[in-house]
């Protein structure tokens, strides 16, 4: 029975942080509320407020559950201490590919979410100190992986050639979403990629 408790109050919890960034997409973070949420799901305030004491929090998990579902797809592939430079570039063009077809929950962390805000500003440091394991930790993992492969070229900061990685990334996606990208959305984010790898690599 204790089992059968602990998944019910597991799915009840998916099910308000997918209520939650319906809302938030639709409406706005700012003009949503926890109220709004449980009325959503046809459940009490009280209810919701027992997952999350608070929105911010529930903001905060959202970004987790976001973050933890990319790690976990490609730690699926492969361990971090294997990860290479072209094993993550071809996992974000798989993410990419994604969100082009479904851009809510993108379009939400772009536009609703305010990394500089006190309730966002641990979860970014903690991206930048890889306590939290995103895109952008997954670069630098792969990047350093390389290196001691004997791959990389000297002087190649693995944090810079991630930032680009995802600067490129990301405006690639956006270009795509805002449909002024012509050539064909996958060969582009293969071939900046590929500008990249050609940049850092160390020559044969």
């Amino acid at each position: 029975m204790a089992r059968k408790t602990k998944d019910e109050a597991e799915r009840t919890r998916e099910r308000i942080l997918a209520s939650a960034l319906a809302l938030f997409v639709k409406n706005g973070y700012e003009n949503t509320t926890l109220t709004d949420v449980a009325a959503r799901l046809k459940m009490t305030k009280g209810a919701v407020y027992w997952h999350f004491s608070s929105k911010e929090k529930l903001l905060v998990a959202i970004v987790d559950e976001m973050l933890n579902r990319f790690a976990s797809e490609l730690e699926a592939k492969m361990p971090r201490h294997e990860m290479s430079f072209h094993s993550v570039a071809d996992a974000m063009v798989e993410n990419a590919k994604m969100i082009a077809k479904s851009p809510s929950a993108y379009l939400f962390m772009k536009t609703q979410v305010r990394w500089g805000s006190a309730t966002m500003r641990g979860v970014r440091e903690d991206l930048l100190t890889n306590r939290r394991f995103g895109p952008f930790n997954a670069f630098v993992q792969a990047i350093e992986n390389d290196m001691r492969k004997g791959a990389i070229r000297e002087g190649v900061v693995p944090k810079e050639a991630a930032s680009i990685c995802l600067a490129m990334w990301d405006g690639l996606v956006q270009a795509q979403l805002d449909k002024f990208l012509e050539p064909d959305f996958e060969t582009v984010l293969r071939r900046g990629f590929e500008s990249v790898w050609i940049s850092i690599k160390k020559e044969q």
